[in-house]
């Protein structure tokens, strides 16, 4: 996810700058931050060249034209060469619209860039459920997509792909991978969840089920480290359903509970994923 861009003059004025993710640090100190770096930036002789240094959980890359500089925030797990495009991408699309007005730049030239610059640093983000067959993943989906909600349980096999139309958190769009839960597809639970943004353990809430899936947490943590990981403590209007609270005592990570089956819970769930995916 690309969290924020910066245009900024020689003398580190910002001329303009858009965040649309949290940071780990404050907006003040962000911008004190690429405005020193601004200053240093046309001394580096980049020669046009994308550099980029790594922060704690993200990567700040940086350019020049000129007395222009230009700067982008995007998490260390998005492709190095995809996001270098989008910010040569931002410096072309600048220069043609903005050249002349760099002398006396003016609150107006911001309005109109932004839509610009909304579209180009789109991207889209994967998010992957994972959990064993029948806990109620695709119906997840389903919730969110605002599709007709599955009256009896149909396996998935493989893995379904589906984006969620309409469904923007900032600046991206969203792109659901819904793993098959069958134990014969295991071999394939590493392959399905790298490149994931945000991974979502789902439970059906039942003992049983619950400290069985502590295997996908270690299985995360070997191979998508750098994800956002919650779980979804699903079936909560089951009479056998443990707790949200104990579900979390025992798989060790944030758990929120989940009817998946009622449509009232679409704008919880969808908020739950905003609150991962814009968090660092």
């Amino acid at each position: 996810m690309i969290r924020e861009v910066s245009i900024l003059d020689s003398n580190g004025k910002i001329l303009f700058s858009k965040r649309y993710g949290q940071s780990s640090v404050s907006a003040e100190a962000f911008n004190e931050f690429v405005s020193a770096l601004a200053l240093l930036v046309p001394k580096l002789q980049l020669n046009g060249d994308i550099e980029f240094m790594n922060l704690k959980r993200t990567r700040l890359y940086y350019s020049n034209s000129d007395s222009i500089v230009f700067t982008l925030e995007a998490d260390k797990r998005d492709a190095v060469p995809e996001i270098k495009e989008k910010l040569q991408t931002l410096k072309n699309t600048f220069l043609k619209n903005f050249q002349n007005d760099l002398n006396e730049w003016k609150e107006e030239n911001s309005a109109k860039l932004e839509p610009l610059v909304d579209e180009i640093t789109m991207t889209y983000l994967k998010i992957s459920l994972i959990g064993y067959s029948g806990v109620g993943k695709t119906t997840i989906l389903k919730l969110l997509r605002e599709e007709e909600l599955p009256k009896e349980h149909i396996p998935t096999i493989g893995v379904g792909i589906k984006g969620v139309k309409g469904a923007r958190i900032g600046n991206t769009s969203l792109i659901c991978w819904d793993l098959a839960g069958q134990e014969r597809f295991e071999l394939t639970w590493d392959k399905f969840i790298r490149d994931s943004s945000l991974i979502i353990i789902v439970t059906d809430s039942t003992l049983e089920n619950v400290v069985k899936s502590r295997y996908f947490v270690r299985l995360i943590k070997d191979v998508e480290p750098e994800a956002n990981v919650f779980c979804i403590s699903n079936k909560q209007d089951l009479p056998n359903a443990l707790s949200p609270e104990k579900v979390e005592q025992i798989m060790e990570i944030e758990t929120h509970g989940l009817v998946a089956i009622d449509p009232m819970n679409r704008v919880k769930l969808y908020e739950l994923i905003r609150k991962y995916v814009m968090g660092m």
